[in-house]
């Protein structure tokens, strides 16, 4: 992995008391890696377990303070796409309520684009809530990490194959004009949020699943990604804000040095990884995503098992 020499430096021994012992460098490199992973379709949580298992870091991730940390990264990487997005979604918000005083859903391109981000949210958010948490704990177990590197080298794979369906499609629509985000129907949108669910299994990212889905459904990857960051928001949002009064039990407190330095780093990092890739794919394409998927992962299954 292209982080773990560095994280190397920092290690930390692990404790028979079930302390979290996290030094200040992982907390802020942890904050790094989840505001560029998360939005990077190259797969956060399996970029956080790996680099955990590769560099020999014995922090306990099953420590309470640690759900602490956890929040406020993701509440700072919500925060970062709230505020990069604000324009549009002041728009949004004006729309749910002009839906609700002329009681009708849609009523121009706004009132259905806030509409379209509600039904690509409703799978996600139910899926979610039920599965993470057995998920995660299923994958917290060092004999599964193969299949973590594994489903990384497929979310490369997946993305590969979106490039080149995309590249087909193109050739033979040449002449037609690329669907706006605003455009797509409702099933359409409900499926393209639904493939976030993918990002359960770690290695899988939840922002590339859904660009996938994006271009797949007739949208550019500009507007691939800009739906996928919107559809992103609320979801990240609310898996911090569910765990939100974690944050204020007391024993919190102990690593509010570890905690705020860690959530800047992610909110910093989520918001200039938004602006690049925005940029990036004006032009661009996820081939690049791809090919380092496949090789973080293949590196990761040889030096894990050599």
């Amino acid at each position: 992995m292209v982080l773990s020499p560095v994280l190397a430096l920092a290690p930390a021994a692990a404790s028979p008391h079930g302390a979290m012992h996290l030094t200040l460098l992982q907390a802020v490199l942890l904050g790094l890696l989840q505001g560029f992973s998360e939005l990077f379709p190259v797969s956060s949580l399996g970029h956080i377990i790996l680099i955990k298992a590769v560099a020999h870091w014995h922090f306990n991730s099953n420590n309470k303070n640690f759900l602490s940390f956890v929040v406020a990264l993701h509440l700072a990487t919500a925060a970062a796409l709230l505020i990069y997005f604000w324009k549009d979604w002041k728009k949004i918000i004006l729309a749910y309520l002009g839906s609700i005083s002329r009681r009708k859903f849609v009523y121009d391109q706004t009132s259905k684009f806030a509409w379209l981000l509600v039904a690509g949210t409703v799978i996600v958010g139910v899926v979610g809530l039920v599965f993470q948490k057995k998920f995660r704990l299923f994958f917290d177990n060092p004999r599964y990490l193969w299949m973590v590197a594994g489903f990384l080298i497929l979310n490369g794979g997946v993305m590969w194959l979106g490039d080149i369906l995309k590249r087909r499609s193109e050739r033979r629509a040449a002449a037609e004009q690329q669907k706006k985000a605003e455009d797509l129907s409702f099933p359409a949108a409900t499926a393209v949020g639904a493939c976030q669910t993918f990002a359960l299994f770690p290695g899988i990212s939840r922002s590339g699943a859904a660009i996938v889905g994006g271009i797949l459904a007739g949208l550019s990857y500009e507007e691939a990604c800009r739906f996928a960051f919107m559809l992103a928001t609320p979801v990240i949002a609310a898996a911090g804000l569910l765990k939100v009064p974690a944050l204020f039990k007391p024993e919190a407190r102990s690593i509010l040095n570890l905690t705020i330095p860690a959530a800047l780093a992610a909110g910093v990092a989520a918001y200039f990884s938004t602006r690049f890739l925005m940029k990036y794919f004006e032009t661009k394409r996820l081939l690049p995503f791809a090919i380092y998927c496949v090789i973080a992962g293949t590196v990761s299954l040889v030096v894990l098992y050599a």
